[in-house]
């Protein structure tokens, strides 16, 4: 009798698989793509579904799941299966040759690890077997290499073979999936003069306008999602794929920041003005800054600096500044900025790293090598000669050491000291700003009655 109560409390207390691993595992062994309504069939034949709402059910597990994805076609499938024949090209930088080091974007790190984001039982983030042409089998890790940049160090073996190729910054290594649940892939070597440029085009239009349209919903798609959609229904299952991922952001992003009508009427430079700077300058109202992209343009919400465009495509040239509000010295950051960004991503920048409100008028204050003559680069807003939007970090010509003054708020007049502590001329591609050094510490805005 003891023995028939424990038996039947052992069965109680057996538990049944979830809807979402039943799903996942019917994904999983079909070995085509399903529609959902096959999908929830397969499940129902395990295990009844006794939900209010049987196809919700399955549907909330396919649309939040990171490894059963859409093709394109009203089916799903097992996104390590559907991903096996992509070929996916890495645009070699200077940073990397001179580093030994790899960096991946994120069209080919989804493509060598798909699944390092899936549910526990299915994810895989061990390394990549990749074949070299001279059949020497190397392993490519995931790591970690600090703001927002993921790669590795070069194996040994790559390098011999880069070296034995020539490799110079700009050409390519085009990557092929062979089997990705096994971890099997294989890599060649393409320079860059031997581009086929008309293929690649025509690759780059397709994911562009696949981006494009995701980022048009009502809430638009990061990065990673529309690659995965890329990589799921077909676009990179060519000989000739397209280009790397973050040299097609820009273009993509078009559809949320340059729709059309923000385009401005052009001008005539003023003569004058132009004479004076050496460069085609505007006659400037303040009241309706020229030139004013959308993250800087307080009517489409909360500004923010702009990525770095240069930094998505390969190296670049950077600057990091040490921020330090001259009466408060609890209050600094260390910022890196990439030489194609402006004096106003800095000052984004630092009012979100120290949690200001970005509500009044600035300037910096750039002083030359002497520090005699300052010349003053005021906000958008600003009734000054040159405004931080068109002014950039490269043409600036800092050197570690240079101190700017950056002024918040000409009420209350905060100062803070913006010192070159580093320039680095081999920056890894990634996104830019990044906040190299920060201690936490906020203090508010301070306004006197």
């Amino acid at each position: 009798m003891g023995s028939q109560r424990r038996d039947g409390e052992e069965k109680m207390s057996e538990k049944k698989p979830s809807y979402s691993q039943l799903t996942h595992d019917v994904v999983q062994q079909a070995p085509e793509p399903l529609t959902a309504a096959e999908i929830l069939g397969r499940v129902a034949a395990i295990r009844p579904i006794t939900t209010k709402n049987p196809k919700n059910t399955i549907r909330n597990v396919i649309t939040q799941s990171r490894i059963i994805v859409a093709t394109g076609n009203g089916r799903y499938g097992w996104k390590p299966r559907l991903i096996d024949g992509s070929v996916v090209r890495h645009t070699l930088s200077e940073a990397e040759l001179v580093e030994k080091e790899l960096h991946w974007d994120v069209d080919l790190k989804d493509a060598l690890w798909p699944i390092i984001n899936a549910p526990k039982q299915y994810a895989d983030a061990s390394p990549a077997k990749v074949a070299l042409p001279n059949e020497t089998v190397v392993e490519l890790n995931l790591n970690f290499m600090g703001h927002g940049l993921w790669g590795c160090s070069m194996h040994f073996a790559v390098w011999l073979w880069l070296q034995s190729v020539e490799a110079e910054a700009g050409d390519h290594l085009i990557f092929r999936v062979i089997d990705s649940a096994e971890r099997w892939y294989a890599v060649t070597f393409e320079a860059r003069a031997e581009r086929n440029e008309a293929m690649i085009q025509e690759r780059n239009e397709a994911i562009i306008a696949l981006g494009q349209k995701m980022m048009r919903r009502p809430y638009a798609a990061m990065d990673s999602e529309i690659v995965t959609a890329a990589l799921a229904t077909g676009l990179y299952q060519n000989d000739v794929p397209p280009d790397p991922f973050g040299e097609l952001w820009a273009d993509i992003r078009q559809a949320l920041y340059e729709e059309p009508g923000d385009m401005l009427p052009e001008v005539e430079p003023d003569p004058l003005l132009s004479a004076l700077f050496e460069r085609p300058a505007l006659v400037y109202d303040p009241d309706n800054p020229p030139s004013l992209p959308r993250e800087y343009d307080p009517d489409y919400g909360r500004r923010h600096a702009r990525q770095s465009l240069k930094a998505r495509k390969g190296s670049v040239k950077s600057w990091t500044f040490r921020v330090n509000h001259r009466d408060f010295p609890d209050i600094w950051a260390d910022i890196e900025l990439a030489e194609d960004q402006t004096l106003e991503d800095l000052h984004l920048q630092i009012q979100v790293t120290f949690g200001w409100n970005d509500d009044h008028l600035y300037s910096f204050f750039i002083g030359d090598e002497t520090g005699e003559k300052v010349s003053e680069v005021g906000s958008p807003w600003s009734d000054t000669l040159l405004h931080t939007h068109l002014v950039t970090i490269g043409e600036l010509g800092l050197a570690p050491g240079r101190l700017l003054l950056y002024l918040f708020d000409y009420g209350d007049n905060h100062e803070f000291d913006v010192e070159v502590i580093d320039l680095n001329p081999l920056a890894p591609k990634g996104e830019y700003p990044k906040i190299l050094h920060y201690p936490g510490v906020n203090r508010p805005q301070q306004y006197p009655e």
